[in-house]
């Protein structure tokens, strides 16, 4: 029986190539189970989103109306809008996309009100803007906006959707408008925002 000797410079090679094959599939691994945060998998790798929240401050002081037109505080405003809004013009940031965010500092949890000042985006003869509301994953409500109509909203806050002194607010746009024939959702248009308040219920 003849005996099989490697020299060591086979072993060396025989080595290399099982690491390489161990760093390949660790590769594969990682892009078959990325780590990544959900907010990102919903965005890149599963699509279910067309808002991929930005770091903001959403510094905001209760009881104060923020004006999203041109004519407000842009700099302030833009901070409380991590995604899914245009930039502002005279009559409000358009939604941008089947889903926008808004985030505000509220300090300890307590029950809110919030109101909204919307107008409805009138883009061939769409009707009415369906607007649904979340405070974290919490339903908070609908609105009914109409074609070129300006409408306030309000809206009741419970203390439990306060996270960390945070409220996340998402507003779902189920019937958001496709501007172009095939333009991707990320583009599709609902409502623009005019202002919000938030205030102790």
């Amino acid at each position: 029986m003849r005996s099989f000797d490697m020299s060591p410079k086979a072993v060396g090679l025989y080595g290399l190539t099982a690491l390489l094959a161990l760093v390949e599939l660790g590769v594969l691994w990682q892009a078959i189970h990325p780590n990544v945060s959900d907010d990102y998998r919903a965005y890149y790798i599963t699509r279910t989103t067309t808002c991929l929240p930005q770091p903001v401050t959403a510094a905001y002081t209760l009881g104060t109306n923020v004006d999203f037109t041109n004519a407000g505080d842009i700099g302030a405003a833009r901070e409380l809008l991590p995604c899914g809004w245009e930039r502002p013009n005279d009559d409000g940031r358009q939604s941008l996309g089947e889903t926008s965010r808004m985030r505000f500092a509220v300090g300890p949890a307590q029950d809110l009100q919030l109101e909204l000042v919307l107008k409805g985006i009138n883009l061939n003869d769409a009707g009415d803007r369906d607007v649904r509301l979340f405070a974290g994953e919490q339903p908070i409500g609908q609105a009914m906006v109409g074609a070129e109509a300006t409408d306030s909203f309000t809206f009741t806050i419970p203390a439990s959707a306060i996270k960390d002194g945070y409220v996340d607010l998402r507003l779902d746009f189920p019937n958001a408008i496709e501007t172009s024939p095939g333009i991707h959702n990320t583009y599709w248009r609902s409502v623009k925002l005019i202002s919000a308040r938030l205030s102790p219920a």
